[in-house]
C-alpha cells in the first residue's frame, strides 16, 4: 500500500517566507507583497528566536537540521538535508516517510545523521565537515552555547521562545518556508496536508465533538501519569480532525511551563475524558501502565476507551507532525485506530 502522495517537486515552481519567531524584513502573513518566489531576492531575511536574532543572507542549498521535524519541512520544500538528527522510528535512523520522500520524489542520496553524544552535544567537527549554509533546529532544546558554536559554522536559527515547543505544522512549514525563501510552495504543500486531513475527517464523524486527553505510559512504579498541554503539536494535530480537549486538561496541566503536565495515580478520576491516546516512552510501559490497579480502574481504561501506540514510527508520525508525516500515518490508519478507540474498542498499535 502506498500512502498519498504530495505532487513532485518538479510540478512545482514555488516559494518564500514566514514567521520563525520573528521577521524584520517582511510581514510573513502578507500575500500581497513581500519576497519574490524561489529568488535571492527574499534574502537577506533576519528571525527572531529565543537566543537573539539570525541573518540568512541569501537562500541556503546545505541545510542541517536538528531536533525534530526540520527535516521533513526542510525535504518537502525541494532540498534533502545534508545533515539530520536520528530519528528513532526507523531501524536506519530515517523516518520511513522522510527516506521514502528524499529517494523516491527528490531522487536524493539520504543525509548523514548528526551524531549526539550521551550529553546531548552535538558532533561539531560532524556538522563542520559538511559545510552547510543554514543550521535549523526550530524545534529542539539547542541551548545558548550550543547556537553560539553552531553560529560560527553558519546561520543557526534554534526554536522561537520555549525549548520543544514550536508553532502548529502549518506554521512551523510556513516558518521553514522564510529560512529557505519557499512561501508559495510552503503554502501550496500546506493545502495538500489539509485536504487530506479534511478528507480523512469526513471519513470518520463519529470523532467530531470527543474529548480526549494525550498523554504517555508508566514506568514500573511511577505514581503520575504525564499529560501533554493543549499548546503541544500532537496535541493539536489531534484537533484536527474534530475532537477538543478535555475539560478537565486545563487543570490538570495548570501552571506547568513545559509541554507536559502530571496528575498522581491517586486522583485519576478527577480527570473525566471520552479517549485516551498515549505512546508507549520505553519498552514494557504499556503492560505497566494497563496493570496498574489505579489506572485499570480509571473510566476509559476501563470502557476500553483507549488508542496506545507502541509502534516508533505512529508514535512520531503524531508526536511531530509534519507535511510528510501526516499522509504516512493517515495511510496507515490511525484514524480508523481512534475511531475504534473512541467506540470502546481498545487499540494498542
Amino acid at each position: 500500500m502506498h500512502r498519498p502522495r504530495l505532487p513532485r517537486l518538479a510540478a512545482l515552481a514555488a516559494a518564500a517566507a514566514l514567521l520563525l519567531g520573528g521577521c524584520s524584513t517582511a510581514d510573513p502573513t502578507d500575500d500581497s507583497g513581500g519576497a519574490p518566489a524561489s529568488s535571492d531576492a527574499a534574502f537577506p531575511v533576519t528571525i527572531e528566536h529565543a537566543h537573539g536574532s539570525t541573518t540568512i543572507e541569501s537562500k541556503p542549498e546545505r541545510i542541517v537540521t536538528l531536533g525534530w521535524m526540520a527535516e521533513d519541512a526542510v525535504a518537502s520544500l525541494g532540498v534533502a538535508p545534508v545533515g539530520v538528527p536520528k530519528n528513532y522510528s526507523g531501524a536506519d535512523g530515517y523516518s520511513d516517510w522522510f527516506s521514502e520522500y528524499v529517494t523516491d520524489e527528490l531522487h536524493a542520496e539520504l543525509p548523514e545523521i548528526i551524531e549526539v553524544d550521551g550529553e546531548g552535544e552535538f558532533d561539531i567537527e560532524q556538522i563542520l565537515t559538511l559545510e552547510p549554509d543554514l543550521i535549523l533546529a526550530p524545534h529542539s532544546g539547542m541551548t545558548e552555547v550550543q547556537y553560539e558554536r553552531m553560529s560560527e559554522i553558519a546561520p543557526t536559527v534554534p526554536y522561537a521562545k520555549t525549548p520543544w515547543f514550536s508553532a502548529p505544522w502549518q506554521d512551523f512549514t510556513r516558518n521553514v518556508g522564510l529560512a529557505m525563501g519557499e512561501k508559495e510552495l510552503a503554502e501550496t504543500r500546506i493545502r495538500e496536508t489539509e485536504q487530506l486531513i479534511a478528507d480523512a475527517a469526513a471519513d470518520h464523524p463519529d470523532l467530531k465533538g470527543t474529548d480526549f486527553i494525550y498523554g504517555v505510559t508508566l514506568w514500573e512504579g511511577e505514581t503520575e501519569l504525564g499529560v501533554y498541554v493543549a499548546d503541544d503539536p500532537r496535541v493539536q494535530f489531534v484537533h484536527e480532525f474534530g475532537l477538543v480537549d478535555s475539560p478537565s486538561l486545563e487543570a490538570a496541566t495548570a501552571g506547568t511551563k513545559e509541554f507536559t503536565g502530571g496528575i498522581s495515580l491517586e486522583k485519576l478520576d478527577t480527570l473525566k475524558t471520552d479517549v485516551f491516546i498515549g505512546w508507549e516512552g520505553g519498552a514494557g510501559r504499556t503492560e505497566a501502565t494497563l496493570q496498574n490497579p489505579l489506572v485499570s480502574r480509571w473510566a476509559p481504561i476501563a470502557r476500553g476507551s483507549y488508542y496506545i501506540m507502541n509502534d516508533k514510527g505512529f508514535a512520531m508520525a503524531t508526536s511531530a507532525p509534519t507535511v510528510l508525516s501526516i499522509p504516512w500515518v493517515l495511510e496507515q490508519g490511525f484514524l480508523d485506530d481512534l475511531s475504534s478507540a473512541v467506540n470502546g474498542g481498545a487499540v494498542i498499535r
